[in-house]
């Protein structure tokens, strides 16, 4: 060492920080060639941070610390645009929960920023606010998806939505019509009487019975073809597969035969059967207020006057509520009237579409019976039938030895 080095060291004033503070500084290169760096007051603490930066960069779960710092309502639009595969009909859903309620409370919130607690608290307001379970589950959805983009794109590591917990499903209570208020609610209507008995008597989602073709309709079997259906999305008609993506043939009573029969008869295979009065598709949004509602709204007055008119005689009432239903409802009373009739889980479910028949009994298990006192007693007879041949048995067994 020179003495101008002495000298100079000598003169060397250490800092006021010196010797306190975080002396250490880890240092690493992600796989895009970006630097990152942290201070720790202990280099043990260091080692173990590369340690565990080092473990996440080798199994590509690797976060930088700059990222995720991408807003929700930038996010959002990106991800309902990748959403290609849905259906038009669920993408306009989603795309309407997602202003109305998604937007609204996230948009200027960073992804990294968004916490299980808030989205928690969100769900709650949601509640409180009387917003319905299945709107909820959409949006919760909605902002899920978001956040599981953002963990395959390494902006966060995990998903904050992933076990928060939603409201349950409240179930409805249904209007189930009887065969009796089938018929009078079709004589009511004013428009296209055979198509209200139809989806009472075959289950049809209306957006199928709406796409129903003369080319549809197997008339010597008495089987109604569904292989599409026509909703309306945004205020124009869509064309699409059925719900489930399935096709299905679907009987009708014969008592509608010759109803059918005359709608079709004169028109192409590739002609609607049941259609407005223009001529055009039957559209629900127009059909229910202006036809349905007031014919169901005349038959509640009609049943409860005569109700009325049962307790001032002095009697019973016998003629049961007319209970409100839409045009949706009449699929619940097929199925009603369908197990009724002693129909399978298995039949009824091919006739609604549902995915599987365990879908069909949880949706409609209190129609059908309870059989337990049935297999008891079913048990019980085919025990004793064993018990007695067994019985007989040994009893046979007893006289041939005594013989001997």
């Amino acid at each position: 060492m020179t003495e101008a080095d002495s000298t100079q060291k000598r003169e060397r004033v250490p800092s006021a920080s010196h010797g306190t503070g975080k002396r250490w500084r880890a240092r690493y290169v992600d796989d895009e060639s970006q630097e990152h760096s942290k201070a720790f007051a202990r280099k043990a603490d260091a080692n173990a941070w590369l340690d565990e930066v080092t473990s996440s960069l080798v199994i590509g779960t690797h976060v930088a610390p700059s990222a995720g710092r991408e807003f929700i309502g930038k996010l959002g639009p990106r991800w309902l645009k990748a959403q290609a595969h849905l259906k038009e009909t669920t993408g306009s859903s989603r795309r309407y929960t997602w202003q109305a309620h998604v937007r609204p409370r996230w948009s200027t919130t960073a992804v990294r920023d968004v916490r299980s607690p808030a989205v928690r608290e969100w769900v709650a307001d949601m509640v409180t606010a009387k917003i319905g379970v299945p709107t909820i589950e959409t949006a919760v959805g909605i902002l899920r998806g978001i956040c599981e983009t953002a963990v395959e794109e390494r902006q966060i590591s995990r998903n904050p939505c992933a076990k928060v917990k939603l409201p349950k499903r409240r179930q409805k209570r249904r209007g189930y019509l009887t065969h009796r208020q089938v018929a009078q609610l079709a004589r009511e209507v004013t428009e296209n009487s055979t198509a209200i008995r139809l989806l009472a008597y075959t289950g049809l989602r209306w957006g199928e019975m709406a796409a129903l073709k003369v080319g549809s309709f197997d008339m010597l079997r008495r089987r109604v073809n569904i292989v599409e259906a026509v909703a309306e999305v945004e205020g124009r008609l869509v064309w699409s597969d059925t719900k489930t993506y399935q096709r299905r043939s679907v009987p009708f009573p014969k008592l509608l035969a010759d109803e059918l029969a005359a709608l079709m008869r004169g028109k192409d295979r590739d002609a609607l059967v049941f259609t407005s009065t223009e001529g055009e598709v039957l559209r629900v949004s127009t059909y229910r207020p202006r036809v349905f509602a007031p014919a169901v709204t005349r038959q509640k007055k009609a049943a409860r006057k005569a109700r009325a008119e049962e307790i001032a005689k002095g009697g019973e009432t016998i003629t049961p509520d007319f209970p409100t239903v839409t045009p949706h409802d009449l699929r619940h009373t097929a199925a009603s009237l369908a197990i009724s009739a002693g129909a399978n889980p298995k039949a009824v479910q091919i006739m609604l579409g549902h995915k599987s028949a365990a879908m069909t009994l949880d949706t409609y298990a209190d129609l059908f019976p309870d059989d337990l006192e049935a297999v008891a007693d079913a048990l019980d007879r085919a025990a004793r039938a064993a018990n007695s041949q067994t019985a007989d048995g040994l009893r046979t067994g007893t006289d041939s030895q005594d013989r001997e």
